[in-house]
C-alpha cells in the first residue's frame, strides 16, 4: 500500500515538472516580431527591470526645477531644496550639457552661465516666498489684524533679506560669463545675462525698494499696536477675550 502511494507521489511529480517545463518552453524570450525584419529580444519589448532615474549632475537637479502658474508655498521651497543641491553638483560631460559647445572657453562661459541662472531662480523663489507674507497696501480695516500682519511682515522681510546674497553671486557669475565673447543657445539665459552686466536688471535695486515699503508698512502696524497695545493678540483670542 505505501509502495503504491510512493509511486502516484512520483508520478504527480513528473508530470508537474514536466508541465512547468513545456509551459517555460512556450516562452520564447527572442523572438522575431517580423519573420523577415530584424532581431529583436523579448526584453527590449518588456523590460523585465525597471531602472529608476536618479539625479546626479547640476543639470539633473536643475531639471526638477518646476513652477506652475499657480503655485504654493511648498513648490517654491521644494523648488529652492533641489536649485541649491544643484550648485553643489558637478556638470555633466561636456557633449551631454544643455547647450552645444565647442571650445573650453565657451564651456567654461556655459559653466558660469548655469551658476548665474540658478541664483537667480533661488532668489526669485525666495521673493515669490515673501511676496506671500507681504501686503501691497495696509488699509485702516486691515489694522483689526494688526498682530497677524507683524508677523507676516517679519517673515517677508527675512525671505527678501535670504534672495540678497544669491543676487550678489548672480552678479558675479554675470560677469566671469561675460568674460566670453560668444553667445549660446541658451536663449533667455543669455539675455539675463546682458541685462545684468548692462545694468539693465538689478534686483538689488528691487528688493531695497521692497524692503523700504516694508519698513513703512511695518512703522503703521508698530504705531497702531503702540496706542493699543491689547490688540497685540491673535484675532481669535481677542474674540476670546470679548466673549
Amino acid at each position: 500500500m505505501k509502495q503504491g502511494f510512493f509511486v502516484t507521489i512520483c508520478l504527480l511529480l513528473s508530470l508537474f515538472s514536466f508541465s512547468l517545463g513545456a509551459w517555460e518552453t512556450d516562452i520564447d524570450y527572442n523572438y522575431e516580431y517580423e519573420k523577415n525584419g530584424p532581431y529583436t529580444k523579448f526584453s527590449d519589448w518588456v523590460p523585465y527591470k525597471l531602472h529608476k532615474w536618479e539625479p546626479k549632475y547640476l543639470e539633473d537637479f536643475y531639471e526638477l526645477y518646476n513652477l506652475k502658474q499657480h503655485y504654493n508655498d511648498n513648490e517654491l521651497r521644494k523648488n529652492i531644496y533641489w536649485l541649491k543641491i544643484s550648485l553643489g553638483k558637478r556638470f555633466r560631460h561636456p557633449k551631454h550639457a544643455l547647450c552645444e559647445t565647442k571650445t573650453e572657453q565657451e564651456y567654461y562661459k556655459y559653466r558660469n552661465l548655469m551658476f548665474m541662472h540658478i541664483n537667480i531662480q533661488i532668489m526669485r523663489s525666495y521673493m515669490r516666498l515673501a511676496s506671500k507674507f507681504d501686503k501691497r497696501h495696509v488699509y485702516f480695516y486691515n489694522l483689526d489684524f494688526a498682530h497677524e500682519l507683524k508677523e507676516s511682515f517679519g517673515v517677508a522681510e527675512s525671505f527678501y533679506k535670504e534672495a540678497i546674497p544669491y543676487w550678489e553671486k548672480a552678479k558675479d557669475y554675470a560677469d566671469k560669463a561675460n568674460e566670453v565673447p560668444v553667445d549660446l543657445d541658451l536663449g533667455t539665459i543669455e539675455t539675463e545675462r546682458y541685462e545684468i552686466v548692462t545694468g539693465k536688471l538689478d534686483f538689488g535695486h528691487i528688493i531695497e525698494t521692497h524692503l523700504d515699503r516694508l519698513d513703512g508698512k511695518k512703522k503703521i502696524v508698530s504705531e497702531y499696536l503702540a496706542k493699543y497695545p491689547e490688540a497685540d493678540a491673535k484675532a481669535l483670542d481677542l474674540i476670546d477675550r470679548s466673549n
